[in-house]
């Protein structure tokens, strides 16, 4: 009888086919896509993650796309937060502004709520406004500041309110101070001592005293210079030196001031 070798590289393509199948089906479970729950936890992490790292549009655009698939409100307003300090840290302050009024409003018993409430009013003050432009933002925020302290008086952003309320009332004063001064360049005499007197008047105890009555000195003097009438001209050296007066008075007292400190 003849007998008959069976060829080892046969036996090996024929175990190969029989594998194959095995191995296919193997990567065809790994290559299954992630649950909709796994993808939601992987944008949170993101988010995260580029948030800490300070990569805030990247956050953004994360975020964006994460919302939608929130149902949950706790979820929701965590990372609707996130959002608003994303635009806040871009400096899109106004944006910022918006976010932060919507969480307040939304979620008014959330322990962030204080923190949103004080945000809002925050970003607000943020904003670069040109002292010669319109101060709508600068009173909206100064609204928004005393809204926070009325609600809490003692609350952990309290004193930082109160600070940003400083900031924004001196830039009040500044822009009411070069509106003054800006008549004297301009050469409008008797308009510049109205509006300087009218800005003593509102603000009494302004740190811009000395800069003040050298602009009213200087006012006194130039219609000194240019009256007519006798009687005007001495009104207007009185006035001066009435100013020239009170100036001296001032100095001294910032000296003594400074000695005081010491």
């Amino acid at each position: 009888m003849k007998e008959h070798t069976i060829n080892p590289s046969l036996i090996c393509r024929l175990r190969w086919l029989f594998l194959l199948p095995c191995i296919l089906a193997s990567h065809a479970l790994l290559a299954t896509p992630p649950t909709h729950s796994t993808q939601i936890e992987q944008k949170k992490e993101e988010v995260v993650r580029f948030y800490a790292g300070k990569r805030y549009a990247k956050a953004h655009e994360q975020i964006d796309s994460l919302l939608p698939m929130l149902k949950d409100r706790k979820d929701r307003s965590k990372f609707e937060l996130y959002q608003a300090y994303c635009n806040f840290h871009e400096k899109k302050y106004l944006v910022s502004a918006h976010q932060f009024h919507l969480f307040a409003k939304q979620y008014p018993f959330f322990p962030q709520a204080e923190e949103a409430l004080f945000m809002r009013g925050y970003s607000l003050a943020s904003e670069n406004v040109d002292i010669w432009l319109d101060q709508t933002t600068t009173y909206d925020a100064m609204r928004c500041l005393k809204h926070y302290l009325a609600v809490y008086p003692t609350g952990a952003y309290a004193r930082k309110a109160s600070h940003a309320l400083q900031k924004l009332q001196e830039r009040l004063v500044q822009k009411s101070f070069q509106a003054a001064a800006l008549y004297v360049r301009l050469g409008y005499y008797n308009a510049a001592i109205v509006a300087l007197k009218n800005f003593e008047q509102a603000y009494p105890t302004t740190s811009l005293k000395e800069n003040l009555l050298r602009l009213l000195i200087k006012c006194y003097d130039k219609l000194a210079m240019q009256a007519g009438d006798v009687g005007k001209k001495q009104a207007f050296i009185a006035n001066s030196a009435h100013c020239v007066q009170q100036l001296d008075q001032y100095l001294n007292e910032k000296k003594c001031d400074v000695v005081d400190k010491k």
